[in-house]
Formats: structure tokens, C-alpha cells, sequence
């Protein structure tokens, strides 16, 4: 697959996965009550799912058998993970923005180390 073809790819399934983290968020924030932290990094984890079977299935069309891409997928999640926590936390907690301006702006900082991770390590040819 063309890096062009797998760029756009990662943005449609980093778009759904999102959208699924977007939309744990605030329902768990909005409904449920819980706590804009908590709130995000289960939404992440929501996500997550979404972005492994697409990633895998689509994006970089892996041949690798689940047991070798899954473990790596965790590892690259837990570093995002733990990025997007810090990164939502200082901004929504420390500076004080709405939690919804400061998952989008994780969002938008996380997308490029994201790619290469997947591309290159997670879901290498």
C-alpha cells in the first residue's frame, strides 16, 4: 500500500476511533457525571478497540498474526495512553481549558508520533 493511500486510511480510522472516544467522553462526563480525567481515558480505551481493528484490517493491511501486532498495539496504546492523560490533564486541570478543548488539542498533538509508531513498528510489512 502507498504511504499517500495509508495516510488517509489512518486519518479515517483515527477519525472513528475518536469519534468513539469523543463520544464516551462526554457521555460520561455530561451523563454519568464522571470525572473529565477519567472520563477521557476511558474514552480512550473505547477507541482504542476501534483503532486496532481498523488500523490492522485497513490502514496498514497487517500480515502479522494477531499474537506478534496485539502486544505491540498495547504498548503503543499505553504510551499514547499515558501521553493523552497528561497532556488532557494539564491542559483541562492545570490551565483550566473546557475538557472538550483540551481532548481535541491532545487529539491533534498525538496524531503524528500515532503514525509512525503504527506504521513502523506496530504494523510493519
Amino acid at each position: 500500500m502507498s504511504h499517500a493511500r495509508s495516510v488517509i486510511w489512518y486519518v479515517i480510522a483515527g477519525g472513528l476511533a475518536t469519534a468513539s472516544h469523543y463520544a464516551t467522553t462526554i457521555f460520561a462526563v455530561e451523563v454519568v457525571k464522571v470525572w473529565p480525567v477519567a472520563a477521557s481515558m476511558m474514552g480512550f480505551a473505547v477507541g482504542a478497540v476501534v483503532k486496532y481493528v481498523m488500523n490492522y484490517r485497513v490502514t496498514f493491511r497487517s500480515s502479522s498474526p494477531h499474537r506478534e501486532a496485539l502486544p505491540r498495539f498495547a504498548l503503543y496504546l499505553a504510551v499514547l495512553f499515558v501521553l493523552n492523560a497528561i497532556v488532557f490533564y494539564l491542559l483541562n486541570e492545570r490551565a483550566g481549558w473546557h475538557y472538550l478543548l483540551a481532548q481535541l488539542s491532545s487529539t491533534i498533538l498525538l496524531i503524528p508520533p500515532g503514525y509512525v509508531m503504527g506504521r513502523f513498528w506496530v504494523f510493519p510489512r
